[in-house]
């Protein structure tokens, strides 16, 4: 038997676990699988009342025999028990297991709906987001039925915690993107775009991606997040990477949150507030002018966040495709990635390039690098390179 720390919360659980593993068989697996599930199905319908600690382990095994591919037909009503536990390990082994092992045609679909309801509404940051992600994993039509109308009013509500709006606005963009007709435009749109505003990271990183999903489908109704994209933007460009130490990457602040907002920029054209469009030029001669910076770091990881963040800002001036200067120096950049040792670099280059080339006031800037296109072409072993080159 094997040696089981004493803060072990389930140690039935880790023995068997451990039994599974020493198995010299897929018959001794069997065997052994079927012995437990005897053992569980004998618990669970005894007259001896389970705690939830006992629940807990036993719904636990069944997790654990369902992912080692085995069918499991009970245990469901003992999981949804779970989530009505005051304890959060339990509830949140109640929820797991619905996320994983409960159809959306199940029977218990009232009780479980019921359960994360009562989760919603406890203010309980925890519990809600526990209620929050099961929403989102499951992500059935009826869970958009069931809280469509519900999930919007916690990301806006006034004293809903960091954590939770991260959750809802997540959770949100899940029931968006398996039911765009249920979720329904309302008031709540106008508070979503102000997210962007907010002093939690993650919150606005969350906020960019839901926002990016429903602009597209109704632009008007978020408009005004043009100019908050922007104001961030900025205020991550312009920033030191101590500024911002919790969210830098290699020396990179916000990287995921910039590409983002790059990203949600191009569902919109060049805004039209002057100001608003300086402080975005401004933004995008910034990630040029540190593209030509020496490296930071030497590691890739540093190279990738500063090469996504600058492709996505090559994106979207050709998008606008309103800017000469802007144009003309993404074109010179994409130039030295031609010959770069990384394919992939090369490989985007000559992706954009050909975008570039369209427009009227990069094409003779692209013509200046045609020689290097050919040259390079003659040498690469990548074939998807030579086919976009071509």
């Amino acid at each position: 038997m094997p040696a089981v720390s004493k803060g072990d919360g389930m140690r039935g659980l880790a023995v068997f676990i451990s039994d599974i593993r020493n198995c010299k068989s897929k018959e001794a697996e069997i065997k052994r699988i079927n012995k437990e599930l005897a053992n569980i199905r004998s618990k669970f319908k005894g007259d001896k009342a389970l705690d939830g600690y006992s629940k807990k382990k036993y719904v636990c095994k069944l997790l654990f025999i369902f992912l080692l591919g085995h069918d499991i037909d009970f245990g469901h009503m003992e999981a949804v028990n779970l989530l009505s536990s005051n304890k959060y390990t339990e509830k949140q082994i109640g929820y797991l297991f619905i996320s994983v092992l409960v159809n959306s045609n199940s029977e218990l679909i009232r009780l479980i709906n019921n359960a994360i309801k009562n989760d919603l509404a406890s203010r309980n940051p925890t519990f809600m987001c526990l209620a929050l992600h099961c929403i989102a994993n499951v992500g059935s039509r009826e869970m958009a039925e069931a809280f469509a109308s519900e999930v919007p009013r916690v990301l806006v509500a006034g004293d809903t915690m960091d954590s939770v709006k991260q959750s809802a606005a997540l959770c949100l963009l899940r029931l968006y993107k398996t039911s765009p007709d249920l979720v329904p435009m309302g008031e709540w749109t106008s508070r979503v775009v102000h997210l962007l505003n907010d002093q939690h990271m993650g919150v606005v990183t969350a906020a960019v991606s839901l926002i990016t999903c429903l602009c597209k489908k109704n632009p008007d109704d978020f408009k005004t997040c043009v100019s908050l994209a922007v104001s961030r933007l900025s205020r991550i460009v312009s920033s030191a990477s101590t500024d911002l130490q919790d969210y830098t990457y290699y020396f990179v602040p916000a990287p995921w949150l910039s590409v983002k907002l790059l990203r949600l920029l191009q569902s919109y054209p060049p805004p039209e507030d002057a100001a608003v469009k300086g402080r975005l030029v401004e933004c995008l001669e910034t990630i040029l002018n540190k593209a030509q910076e020496p490296p930071k770091s030497k590691k890739v990881q540093h190279s990738n966040a500063k090469n996504a963040i600058l492709f996505e800002a090559i994106s979207l001036i050709i998008h606008y495709d309103s800017e000469p200067n802007l144009l003309v120096r993404a074109c010179n950049q994409l130039g030295q990635f031609l010959q770069h040792r990384e394919t992939n670099l090369r490989y985007l280059a000559l992706e954009s390039m050909c975008t570039l080339a369209s427009s009227e006031f990069s094409h003779e800037a692209v013509k200046t690098h045609i020689e290097t296109v050919i040259n390079a072409l003659k040498t690469e072993r990548d074939v998807s390179v030579r086919q976009r080159g071509g």
